[in-house]
Formats: C-alpha cells, structure tokens, sequence
C-alpha cells in the first residue's frame, strides 16, 4: 500500500504508535486492500472535541500478516496523536504481545518541541514499558542531552544511562564548554522532577564539581519548589558570608524566594521576595533583615523593605502602592550586596506613597498619601507626612467663543510628629486663546485667577524666630501673551526652521508671606525649560508677580537621513526685582542669564546634549549639563558632564546649619563610560565618576567589567573602587563575579573591602 492516511479515532489508553497500528490493521482486515483502507479514513468526518485524540499514519507500505498477527509499517512512517509525531523507517507491531518496535532513524518530536533520537526503540502497547538503545535529545530551548540507554518502567518513571547534559553547541571532535555527566537520570512524571546520581560538572573535559546526588524540576514542570544556587562572597561588611536561596512555587499567580544568610561580621540574616499577579494588577515586595552582630552595637536588628502594588480598578481608575523603608540612614549602603542591582542607587529620601487616579477624557484627578525617610545627614525637621495630596486637572473643549478653559485644583495636608504642620488649598482658573494670523504668527492668549489658601501650626518666622499658627491666605490674577513665528526653508537635503519667540507676562507683584512655610517651592534651577512658562517655580508654596518679559530664538535642521539639530537660546527681564531668588540663580537681577540647548544627532552613531546657563554680562558658564553618546555598538563612548551652581534659596545661618541640604552646594562632576565589544562573545565596560569641585575629594568611583557571554555560558565580572563616605559607612573594592550556566543555574561571589 502506498501513501496510506488511517484515522483511528478516539481510544484509550493506547498509545499513539498502538493506536495507529490497530487501526492499519483492522482496515486491512475490512477492505484487504488501498481502496478500502482510504474509504476507512474518510467515512465521517472528527467531531471538533476529538480531534486531540485522533491518531493518523501515514507510510509508503502497510502490511499485516494473519498468520503472526503482525502488522508491519515501512517506508518514511510517521505517526500523529495529540501533537506528537513519530517518526521511522519501520515499525512492527505485535498483536498477540501487544509489543510494538520502531526501527532506523527514529524520531519523536513533543508538542513543546523536543525531539528524541533513536535507532530503535521496543514499547509495550500502552506506552508504560519502553527500551532503547543509545537516545539523543535534542530539547526546544536547543540544550541537548545524550545516554547509553533508556528504559520506561510502569509509564511514571523514565532513565537514562550515563547522561551527558549540555545547553552548549557541539562540534564534532570538540569537548563543550561545559557539560553534566550523570551515571543514572531519573524522572518522575508524577512528581516533575528529574534526580541525578553521581553527578560531574566538566568545564572543557575537565571535572571541577561533583555531588552524589542531585535534582531539579522536569522542563514541562515550568516552576518547582527548591533549592536554587547557593551564592557566597566576603567583606569588610558582612565578612565571609553564605546564602542558601530556597524558591516556593506557591500557585500559577504567585511565588516566594527566601535567602537566609550566616556571615562572620554581620551575623545572620535573611532576604525575602514575594510576587503576585492578579486579574487586573499586581504585587511585588523584597526585604531584607540582618542581625547585625557589630561589636559597638552586638544583635542590632537592621533591615529594609520595598514593595510595589497597582490594581486597575476599571478602565479609568487605577490604584497602588510603594512602600520603600530602612532601619537606619546608612543600611542600603552598607548592606547593598543584599540588594536587587535596581536598589544600589543612592536616594536622599525613601518614598512611601499610597495613591489613587482617575483618566478622563477631558480630565484627571488623583489621591496621594506620601512618608519620606531622609537619608542624608542633614540637620532639619522631620520630614512631613503627607495625606491626603489631592490634584485635580480638567480642560474643556474648545468654547463657542474661542479658546478653551482650565481649572485645576489641589489640597494637601502636611503633618510632623515635631515640626510645623500646614493644610493647602488652591485653585487656578484659566482660558487659553491659540490663534494664527494670516502672516504666520502664531499667538496663545491667556487669562488667569489663582487663589492659595493655609492652615499653619507651630510655624517658626524666619525673620524673628516666633512661632505661628493660624490660616493665611493669597490671590493671583495674571494675563500673558506669547507669540512665536515659525519660518521654515526646505532644500534637497535638508529642511530648516527658525522661530523667534516672545512672550510678556503680567500679574500683581507676588505676595509671598513669610508666615507660608516653603515645603515645595525649595529647589529651584532656571533652565530653558521653564523660560517661558508663567510661574517658573515647581510647587505652590511660592508664586511670581510682576511683568516680565520672555524672549528667545529656536533653529532646527533635519536631513532625509534621520539626522537632526536643534538649538535655544533664551532670556527674560522682570521689571520688578524679585528677592526670593538666589544670587546665583540666575534670576536674582532684573535681566536674567542666558539660557538654552543644543541637541545634536546626525545619526545613529553620535547623539549630543548640551544644556547651559551664561552669565548675563561675560556669557561665563554659569550651569552646564553635557551628555554625549558616541560610536558604534562594538566601541561606544558616554561622556556626561554637570556644574551647577547652589539653587537652595536659604540664609547663610540655614546653609550653615544644613550644608548637605540638596541644592546647597555646588555641583560639578564627570562621568565617562566605554563600553565595547572584543569579538562575538566577549565585551568590556570602564566607568569612572570624578568630583571636579575644589576640596571635594577628586575621583569618586571607578568601575571595570569583563564579560563573556555564548549560547551556554556567561561570565561576568564587575570590580569597583568607591571613595565616597557617608557616616559609619565606608567605600573601598568591590568585585562581583557571576557564573551563569544556561539552563541550570548560576553562581555568584561578591566581595567588598572598606576604605
């Protein structure tokens, strides 16, 4: 018979080689020949639930011998059921036994797409007893696993004899890079785990690690509980330490990672991270906890813990929380080996916040709870609590009379355990009038009322030192008008556009009482990005009045090669001099410094950033932020520069008593990065961060990385040397040296040494 197709329909628990057979069978046993056995598998037509049990085969011949009661497949045989595929030159199927035996170039491809290599294979009818010979696997995620032999016994436990495993690409006459050996796998179906007996790890044919017993969850299982990869390490923090992570594959949505810990500096301690996933949201919390066993401070308990939720209430609210907390100021940095990499940035507060939003089409509201811990050692009142902070933003269509309208609304209740405590209330009113005329200006009227309410307590007046408590109170109407004239030139290669910009902003000179606490109009910095904006300040607490004058210049320039340049360069004159500035703010004068940008990026390869602030009369920097991407992937460059001068609006007496407070000193720094590429596998990166002011210690890290990574294996290597200092903590050499072994696992060492 040739090109047969049988369909045997829905049986169980025959396997799908069984199946098939018998279905060749009793169709030769009907028909006697080609014609009868295609009429067979085309009678009716598979109801759609029985479509995964259907088995189908298809060989160039098909025989079956009455005598035997044999029936014999041969010739390109291939079998399906269920998603799995057998393929083979020949099987041979005993009915009598209820024995089947596929032979030559024997195939068994799995839904997830694994493939099974066998010359020959001997099965019993319902699949639970099976033999082979040598087997090679070849698994979806290209790893490869090979053995001497391969026995089923009772259909729930598979072996294989002296198995080689490797996720590592194979050349003839080459050992791997690296490869498990194992005198004897297991796997249990039921349990979903494979158990290796006398276990080698070979890195280039040369054994390095060896354990008598070892096991890990089947690939199909996808997560199992257990051990993961042990990581150690030493330094002058934690000492020599050892942590043991255990993984808790609680259900589908959710999961657990525990890693206790034993150090010889530190003492004991643990790290624990939970994630869950919901319907419409998800949670996430990492902690840490260390019975620090310091001798100034013997079985301290020192910990942190951060934590993320956001459940999307409908298809307009949304709700969260973070929750970010350390024992003490200096515990993330002394700790930071016990830290997520996205934890290792230094912050000068913690940020706890509650918050719920609402998007609507034309509006947006949200609820904020806020908790700050400062982390930097600055002498100040506490930080506030802040609950509620309540926002609400909505701008209309645009009216019958022209322009469309804004209001916005916010309130915010500040309360300190010690310390001032204020409520806020504020509300801004405003209509905006875009219009174009005929000669291609392009103008934007606007009219607006602003009204700030307050409820102080315990306030100390900076000018006398006398406590306030009671409500205060202020209004704002101010008018603008901003024109800008866009001219554009467009040649073969190149499209340019020049616009000058104007605009001129009047309001009662700004009432700003002593008795309002600055808790959020503080850190101020003038940039071109708020040149031409009517209040320049971030926050509500402090206002600007008066007429002012903006103006500026904006060219740009783009090629049909994605290419691009821009530029701004800008100032403003206040005809009343506002005091509320720093002297070098840059707004302390009536006419202000220059400011602007330059953003160049001719193509892929370069991208350039260039913020400035020139003095007024020399054109001296006066602030300068400089980022710059250069080169190709194989070689790239990363240069960032910032001076930025002290933008903190204090008295000399409150600098004093908070030298450290942000925005009170003079910022002036270097970073430069290499990051290149050796060859296909091997990478490098260089860093290094310098403190440029004077007296402000000169180099302040510098970080080298090494890494090789291929289809199998990476090797990661990382040392830094930080010279920063920060109370009971102290900078020095780091290293971090990471193993990854695809597929199986990795294995860390991290060491630091103080300075």
């Amino acid at each position: 018979m040739n090109g047969r197709l049988f369909s045997a329909g829905k049986r169980s628990p025959s396997s799908a080689l069984v199946a098939a057979l018998l279905g060749a069978s009793v169709g030769l046993a009907l028909c006697g020949h080609a014609g009868g056995a295609q009429a067979a598998a085309t009678h009716a037509p598979v109801p759609a639930d029985e479509r995964d049990q259907q088995t189908l085969m298809q060989a160039d011949e098909v025989n079956y011998d009455k005598d035997t009661d044999v029936v014999t497949a041969s010739g390109k045989v291939e079998i399906q059921r269920a998603g799995q595929i057998l393929l083979a030159d020949k099987v041979v199927y005993n009915r009598t036994t209820d024995t089947a035996t596929a032979t030559g170039h024997v195939s068994l491809i799995e839904p997830n797409g694994t493939v099974a290599y066998v010359e020959k294979i001997d099965v019993s009818g319902d699949l639970k007893q099976a033999l082979a010979g040598e087997i090679r696997v070849m698994m979806a995620d290209k790893s490869r696993m090979t053995g001497r032999a391969f026995r089923r016994t009772n259909d729930r436990n598979d072996e294989i004899y002296q198995g080689v495993y490797t996720a590592c690409d194979v050349c003839a006459g080459k050992s791997p890079l690296w490869r498990v050996q194992a005198d004897r796998v297991n796997r249990d179906v039921d349990a979903q785990m494979i158990y290796y007996h006398d276990l080698w790890l070979d890195i280039k044919g040369v054994p390095v690690f060896y354990t008598p017993y070892l096991s890990s969850p089947d690939p199909t299982a996808g997560r199992k509980s257990g051990l993961l990869n042990p990581e150690f390490g030493g330094g002058s923090i934690l000492g020599v330490y050892f942590a043991q992570p255990y993984y808790f594959n609680i259900a589908p949505d959710r999961d657990a990672t525990i890693t206790p810990f034993i150090s010889s500096n530190a003492g004991k301690g643990a790290t624990v991270e939970y994630r869950q996933d919901f319907q419409n949201g998800r949670f996430d919390f990492f902690g840490t906890g260390v019975d620090d066993n310091n001798p100034t401070t013997p079985h301290q308990f020192r910990g942190n813990i951060h934590s993320m939720a956001r459940w999307d209430m409908t298809d307009n609210w949304r709700s969260g929380a973070v929750v970010s907390l350390a024992s003490d100021q200096t515990y993330l940095r002394e700790f930071s080996a016990l830290q997520p990499p996205s934890e290792h940035v230094v912050l000068p507060y913690l940020t706890t916040n509650a918050f719920a939003e609402r998007f609507g089409a034309n509006s947006y509201f949200s609820a904020n709870a806020y908790y700050f811990q400062r982390q930097l050692n600055i002498v100040a009142q506490p930080s506030p609590i802040v609950a509620p902070l309540l926002n609400y933003n909505y701008t209309s269509n645009a009216l019958p009379w022209g322009g469309y309208l804004k209001v916005d609304a916010s309130g915010a209740v500040l309360t300190r355990i010690d310390g001032s405590d204020s409520d806020r209330l504020s509300t801004a009113v405003s209509w905006d009038l875009p219009f174009t005329t005929p000669q291609g200006y392009v103008f934007t009227a606007r009219a607006a009322f602003r009204a700030d309410g307050y409820y102080i307590s315990d306030f100390v007046r900076p000018s006398n030192g006398r406590l306030f408590s009671g409500t205060v109170g202020r209004t704002l109407p101010e008018v603008s008008l901003e024109w800008q004239w866009p001219l554009e030139r467009a040649s073969t290669n190149f499209t340019q556009v020049i616009e000058p910009i104007a605009m001129i902003m009047a309001a009662p000179i700004a009432h700003n009482p002593e008795t309002i606490p600055n808790e959020d109009s503080s850190d101020f910095e003038f940039t071109d990005s708020n040149l031409f904006e009517d209040q320049r300040r971030a926050g509500f607490d402090r206002v600007e009045g008066g007429v002012r004058a903006a103006y500026g210049l904006r060219w740009s320039a783009y090629n049909k090669g994605g290419g691009s340049i821009s530029a701004l360069i800008g100032q403003s004159y206040s005809f009343h001099r506002d005091m509320q500035f720093a002297p070098l703010s840059g707004l302390f004068y009536n006419l202000s410094d220059y400011v602007g940008h330059v953003d160049f990026s001719p193509n892929q390869y370069v991208s350039l950033q260039y913020r400035f602030r020139l003095d007024k009369d020399t054109f001296a920097n006066r602030s300068t932020e400089v980022t710059g991407v250069v080169g190709p992937e194989m070689m790239r460059v990363v240069v960032s520069y910032i001076n930025i001068p002290p933008t903190y609006a204090a008295t000399p007496a409150a600098l004093a008593l908070n030298p450290d407070a942000p925005g009170a000193k003079l910022q002036k720094e270097l970073y430069t990065a290499i990051y290149g590429r050796i060859s296909r596998d091997w990478s490098f990166t260089v860093s290094h961060r310098l403190n440029l002011v004077p007296g402000g210690g000169g180099s302040l890290q510098t970080g080298v990385g090494l890494k090789y990574e291929d289809e199998c294996f990476a090797l990661d290597l990382n040392v830094t040397q930080d010279n920063t200092s920060d109370r009971d903590y102290r900078g020095g050499f780091g290293l971090l040296l990471t193993f990854n072994f695809k597929t199986i696992g990795n294995l860390k060492f991290n060491t630091n040494v103080g300075g």
